[in-house]
């Protein structure tokens, strides 16, 4: 049986939230440091999690002292939306990710029927659904927004993750040409087999070929969220190639597996069905590392 030992996990969400989670931050760390993973991200659609993962590290410091937990942004209402002061805040106090809109973004409602909602209870806001308002980083004419500009550049500056979150395909090409335009090596498509952005696998060749990250999650072959099979993953895999994906578990909801039993069920499954060893290292250590920057070599 394959291990953890050394992985990484960039999306991971925790309570508390306005969705019922499986732990909080301090229990995931702690889970995912006993399974013998590196390191994790704590993303929350809600809020900054600059304070979720200094007080999880403190949980673990001390019996884990190498275990390291990062912080991230997602831009919806809760942080005021593309809100460059939000970001330029979050990067200072060391953030390492932002994502674009995700629950608010308008792309999601048009997956989901509105914002803030997957369609089932367990996962629906409560005040105001369908109320919110929702998140475009294109204006009318098809270009980027003064303020999604302003949010690349900062991410940009401070070398950290730009994630695409929830916006769509016509979004995420516009963004990612702003990025590399601007010198960005840290990009990441967020779970393009989700059905926000639910891109197709020639634009994810093509993303890939540019330079950007593939993020599939573990979740999305489980069954609540099913969005892509086992022999699907594979060759997505294959074709944007292991040096573009990165293996995450977007879990933390109480209907999946904890976050890093997600992940080792999927990547045994992986290898079973013929993933070498070597591209599971490559897909969920090699490349979260340079991704944020933890060791020499630069992303490709």
């Amino acid at each position: 049986m394959l291990t953890l030992k050394g992985f990484y996990d960039l999306h991971i969400h925790s309570a508390p939230a306005p969705f019922v989670r499986i732990g909080d931050s301090a229990d995931i760390a702690r889970w995912c440091a006993e399974a013998g993973m590196a390191g994790i991200v704590i993303k929350s659609h809600f809020e900054s999690t600059v304070s979720k993962a200094y007080h999880a590290r403190l949980a673990v410091r001390e019996a884990f002292p190498d275990f390291q937990v990062f912080a991230g942004i997602a831009l919806n209402r809760g942080v005021g939306g593309v809100n460059p002061g939000a970001v330029d805040l979050a990067l200072q106090q060391g953030a390492k990710v932002v994502w674009m809109p995700t629950l608010d973004a308008a792309n999601h409602a048009a997956a989901f029927g509105a914002g803030g909602t997957y369609g089932f209870k367990a996962m629906t806001l409560t005040a105001r659904m369908g109320k919110n308002p929702l998140y475009r980083v294109l204006d009318e004419s098809g270009k980027l927004t003064p303020e999604a500009k302003e949010v690349v550049q900062l991410v940009v500056d401070s070398d950290a993750i730009l994630a695409t979150g929830h916006i769509s395909k016509q979004e995420i090409i516009a963004t990612v040409e702003f990025a590399l335009s601007i010198g960005a090596k840290r990009l990441v498509v967020t779970h393009p087999e989700l059905a926000a952005p639910k891109l197709d696998l020639p634009t994810m060749i093509e993303l890939a070929k540019a330079g950007v990250y593939m993020e599939f999650c573990a979740v999305n072959l489980l069954p609540m969220f099913h969005s892509i099979s086992l022999q699907g993953l594979l060759e997505a895999i294959e074709a944007v190639t292991p040096e573009r994906t990165i293996l995450s578990s977007d879990g933390g909801q109480p209907f999946n597996p904890r976050p890093h039993e997600a992940i080792r069920i999927v990547i045994q499954s992986l290898y079973e069905k013929g993933l070498p060893a070597e591209a599971i290292q490559t897909i969920c250590i090699e490349n979260q590392k340079k991704l944020l920057n933890l060791s020499s070599a630069s992303p490709r």
